[in-house]
């Protein structure tokens, strides 16, 4: 999860605990550090926010497309069709906007995982 604001990480961390407590949710406020642990680690998936105080997340998406095809769910406040197209020009599998309800963020997170290519 790249994300900077505190209340929505502890959100989605408390779903992924009653939802599905075998699941583990690391977590950056960082761009640039989320690239980095997408690198070092192996993860079923990553929610980017846009809204990232040192880059911007399609910046993190655009890095994390010549490395890995993890599966990606751009999760931001921005609503314009164009940003959502460049994001889907970038290699994102999902975009999802705020608010949303979380149980509706955890569906949308099944699907791309059991849909991504990087599971066959």
């Amino acid at each position: 999860l790249v994300e900077d604001d505190i209340a929505t990480v502890k959100s989605i961390k408390i779903c992924f605990e009653i939802h599905h407590p075998d699941s583990t949710v690391s977590s950056t406020d960082k761009g640039l550090e989320g690239i980095r642990m997408l690198k070092k680690h192996h993860y079923d998936g990553v929610i980017i926010d846009l809204g990232l105080p040192d880059v911007d997340g399609m910046t993190v998406l655009e890095e994390l497309r010549k490395f890995s095809d993890i599966p990606a769910i751009i999760f931001s406040a921005r609503h314009s069709l164009e940003v959502i197209a460049r994001a889907t020009e970038l290699g994102t599998n999902d975009y999802v906007a705020k608010p949303v309800d979380y149980k509706l963020l955890l569906k949308r997170i099944k699907n791309v995982v059991e849909r991504s290519p990087a599971r066959l």
